[in-house]
């Protein structure tokens, strides 16, 4: 995709700038309407114009990861161009492979520029964690963005925003979720997790108990209930500690924050 650049005066220059935020809303409204080629441009467009547009990049990005996750998707669920072959393969033509690769890149390079403008932009290590290839590279972008996701949520609730922090506190459920899958990967249990994703019954009934419990905990807290919220984030607890998971400690942190706010 080629956008000519636009040589200008200073004054048109000025013009140029004050148009900026028309071209990502612009953009914005384009995504809604699944027009994403027209929403390419108009990030496209927005960025040019100022280079340091960290949402536009992040938008922007956002498109071409969903590009390079094989969407928009055939009827039977899979990429056009590509063929399923039995219940767990799929064969796609190089072409087919080398521009889902490109995309990858492109979404991989827009939330590096976003992350480098704002270092603290949580969902853009998250999303960038979805699209990296390499293990290592995703685990240090999960863990970032749950690090700084956590961080937001300990504002929220000293700001008594309920239900901001269960919003972000969810969000975290679902990276350490996906954490949990890579790391199920890894072990080469591909063939096990196609057949049984995450929250299916081959999960032991501890980390069942574990996960409604989280559940409950952001429900209760979206809700205001301080109270309830804070004896499911305990009961959580227990079963972390028992387990010696490494968010035990993250989710005692919690519960202080918590009962610090109902004795107020």
């Amino acid at each position: 995709m080629i956008i000519p650049k636009v040589q200008a005066s200073s004054d048109q220059s000025l013009q140029l700038q004050a148009q900026t935020p028309n071209w990502f809303l612009q953009g914005i409204q384009k995504a809604n309407q699944q027009d994403y080629q027209g929403a390419l441009l108009d990030f496209t467009q927005a960025i040019q114009i100022n280079n340091q547009h960290v949402e536009a990049y992040y938008q922007r990005g956002l498109i071409y990861a969903q590009y390079a996750q094989g969407k928009p998707l055939n009827r039977d669920g899979i990429l056009s161009g590509c063929r399923r072959i039995g219940d767990y393969r799929i064969v796609c033509p190089v072409e087919v492979k080398n521009r889902i690769k490109e995309n990858k890149q492109k979404a991989i390079k827009d939330f590096t520029q976003a992350i480098k403008f704002n270092p603290l932009y949580a969902a853009a290590y998250h999303q960038r964690g979805l699209v990296e290839e390499e293990q290592q590279k995703k685990l240090q972008d999960f863990q970032q963005a749950i690090n700084l996701y956590f961080q937001k949520s300990l504002v929220y609730l000293n700001q008594n925003d309920y239900k901001q922090a269960a919003e972000l506190l969810e969000t975290i459920d679902k990276v350490h979720a996906e954490i949990r899958l890579l790391e199920t990967l890894s072990r080469g249990d591909n063939r096990q997790t196609e057949k049984n994703p995450i929250n299916s019954s081959t999960i032991s009934p501890e980390r069942k108990k574990l996960d409604v419990l989280m559940g409950e905990a952001c429900q209760a807290l979206r809700k205001g209930d301080l109270k309830a919220a804070g004896q499911k984030y305990r009961e959580a607890a227990l079963i972390l500690r028992k387990r010696k998971d490494s968010r035990y400690q993250e989710v005692q942190q919690i519960i202080t924050e918590i009962d610090q706010m109902a004795n107020r």
